[in-house]
């Protein structure tokens, strides 16, 4: 009897062997005929992404001074000037006033005297906030290179 039931097992694991190595597709899918011409679509997916350049020009016009720098960068930023701004100042800069809002009044309180090559830092006080403009040298003259508000 163990052979019987061995002989009739053996086609059974066959059977079943092939089922699950078949690829997936249904029993009941028919192969295209002759009549029916087959298609095939494929998709392709591209993204492009686009960085822009960051550049580190000197400004347009820089300044005689670092107190004149600082003077035009807040003077545009009162009359709500960000073209004038941006030609004396790095665009970081010029970003931070204008995201603070508007001055207000201002009150120059000075620039510090630092060594001949150092950037110079000059405060103001404005209706944002207390303004710090650090100004640096470069060929030509001076430039805002960058410029905090801190709320008061």
């Amino acid at each position: 009897m163990p052979s019987r039931v061995l002989s009739l097992t053996a086609p059974l694991v066959a059977v079943f062997a092939l089922a699950a190595c078949s690829n997936g597709s249904s029993s009941s899918a028919r192969p295209p005929s002759s009549s029916e011409p087959a298609t095939s679509t494929t998709t392709t997916t591209t993204t492009t992404t686009t960085i822009a350049p960051t550049t580190t020009a000197d400004p347009i016009v820089p300044a005689s001074s670092a107190p004149a720098a600082a003077r035009t960068f807040v003077n545009a930023w009162r009359n709500g000037n960000q073209a004038a701004a941006s030609a004396i100042a790095a665009p970081g800069a010029v970003q931070s006033v204008f995201g603070a809002g508007k001055p207000g009044q201002v009150e120059d309180r000075g620039c510090n005297t630092p060594p001949v090559s150092g950037p110079v830092l000059c405060v103001y006080r404005t209706a944002a906030g207390e303004l710090q403009v650090r100004v640096q040298p470069r060929s030509g003259g001076w430039y805002v290179d960058q410029a905090v508000v801190s709320p008061d």
